[in-house]
């Protein structure tokens, strides 16, 4: 999950994005001894050193935000427009779905666009995967491209399945929303884009690995299920980052926090939300100008919100996503869920904006599996895909390894004790960071390289990389 604004967020914004640079913020490390040879190749051999494998104690873990709300937000300061310094990408359409190419309104736009950042030389590969509603060239799926480009690897971000392009080009239910189906899905396109990348763009890549966040770290739980059982593409190391551990809780919660703008009343919600917006805005505006712009400014200002007004931006921010998938679902198979002719492209839009994420459940999701199987009900998909139906696969599994937030809004604290004291050391557990939002901090980004054995560049005032947060801002809010 991750904070954005409908900067670059309509359909053709999103097929239209072009080449980009991007730069990250670079932890406080030297050289990692285990790559002596070549600064610039991704070794990834793992090393289960420092922090990895444990659960930190709060003393140890210097993150400066207690609140995991506000935690929560600053992920909305890690390339929010998805143009940082320093690496190219490129955008890379994979052929999609058969009959997907020519729906209403829709004509050529049924290839699936990822983005490629490669690297001159045979190099490991990357594949990245975000939360809900993320496309391949905004947020944390940019930001950590970046930083495994510039430590020798091959990086492709995928998009989330809960996006239009996805849907519609490579959905094969054409209403994503059951994790194992998506995950399916998600196996295909990479290996459709991995036989793409060797045969058309010339890559050789000399290993294959696989980073998911939030949902997307759930569906890479599955695909890693998948690939130990097929083998079709033979990964090498997952790492899955704040995986929800019950779908039902954070679906939930996530409903809960948005019927929240009802108590907040319409004037104050959308005052709320406005704040929001501008503050994200600003801070995209200033990046434009100021190579070392940070988030702080913006942190302060929403440290002043209440913990309701908090969990009603989160909230808010997973719903930018829905209009347009409700639109591409309808396309393809019209349930009658929006009522303007098929058409009216706007018009339909419009009153998509309407439909929440219980809405897309009960109306989207769950009917369009029931035509599989008829018993089907919100709550058995939301069972069957979570992680306990796999857990025994992941442990055994020495190739996964989850890192996991202690304070993850969106996950009871309980099942991810319990999720650690199954899955063991193959588990990092930091005490604070709330859902993804200690993403941009150095020490789970120093973490992160070495879980993958990459080497370490120069700390961030050698390279004029400008961190999203600094430690000086509030540690907390929620009045």
């Amino acid at each position: 999950m991750r904070l954005r604004t409908a900067v670059g967020a309509g359909l053709v914004a999103a097929l239209c994005a072009g080449t980009a640079e991007a730069q990250p913020q670079i932890p406080r490390s030297g050289r990692d001894p285990a790559c002596p040879n070549d600064s610039l190749q991704l070794c990834l051999q793992y090393r289960p050193l420092g922090r990895l494998g444990r659960s930190l104690d709060p003393a140890e873990y210097r993150y400066p935000f207690h609140d995991p709300y506000l935690a929560t937000i600053t992920v909305g300061g890690v390339s929010p427009d998805g143009v940082t310094r320093g690496v190219k990408r490129e955008v890379v359409h994979v052929q999609g779905l058969p009959g997907r190419d020519n729906l209403p309104l829709l004509n050529g736009r049924g290839e699936v666009s990822v983005a490629l950042y490669r690297q001159p030389r045979p190099a490991p590969l990357l594949f990245i995967l975000g939360g809900i509603g993320s496309n391949p060239y905004f947020g944390l799926g940019t930001y950590y491209a970046a930083l495994f480009q510039k430590s020798g690897a091959h990086v492709v971000v995928l998009p989330s399945p809960m996006t239009w392009n996805f849907a519609l080009a490579a959905s094969r239910s054409g209403a994503p929303g059951y994790t194992p189906d998506d995950a399916r899905d998600v196996y295909r396109l990479m290996q459709e884009t991995l036989t793409l990348l060797r045969a058309r763009y010339g890559l050789t890549v000399t290993s294959v690995h696989f980073m998911g966040v939030s949902l997307g770290a759930l569906e890479g739980a599955h695909v890693s299920v998948l690939d130990a059982d097929e083998g079709r593409i033979g990964i090498e190391r997952y790492l899955l980052v704040n995986p929800p551990t019950d779908l039902a809780y954070s679906l939930g919660k996530l409903h809960e926090w948005q019927a929240l703008g009802a108590a907040l009343g319409r004037e104050r919600a959308a005052k709320v939300g406005f704040k929001a917006r501008a503050l994200i805005e600003d801070y995209i505006e200033d990046r434009r100008t100021n190579r070392h712009a940070t988030f702080d400014r913006a942190t302060r200002e929403f440290a002043r919100l209440s913990r309701e007004e908090l969990q009603f931006v989160i909230a808010q921010s997973v719903r930018l996503a829905l209009p347009e998938l409700v639109y591409v679902t309808q396309a393809i198979d019209d349930r009658q869920v929006l009522k303007a002719p098929r058409d009216e492209g706007r018009q339909r839009l419009r009153e998509a904006k309407a439909i929440t994420l219980r809405d897309y459940e009960n109306r989207v999701a769950v009917p369009r599996q029931q035509l599989q199987d008829p018993s089907a009900s919100a709550e058995s998909l939301n069972e069957r895909g979570s992680l306990r139906p796999i857990l025994d696969r992941l442990r055994d599994n020495p190739r996964v390894h989850i890192m996991h937030n202690a304070d993850d809004v969106l996950t009871e604290r309980g099942s991810v004790e319990e999720l650690k004291t199954v899955i063991g050391e193959q588990m990092t557990l930091y005490p604070y960071g709330g859902h993804l939002g200690n993403l941009w901090f150095a020490d789970n980004q120093e973490d992160i390289l070495r879980y993958f054995g990459a080497p370490f560049t120069p700390p961030a005032s050698a390279s004029g990389a400008a961190p999203a947060v600094r430690a000086s801002a509030p540690a907390s809010a929620g009045r």
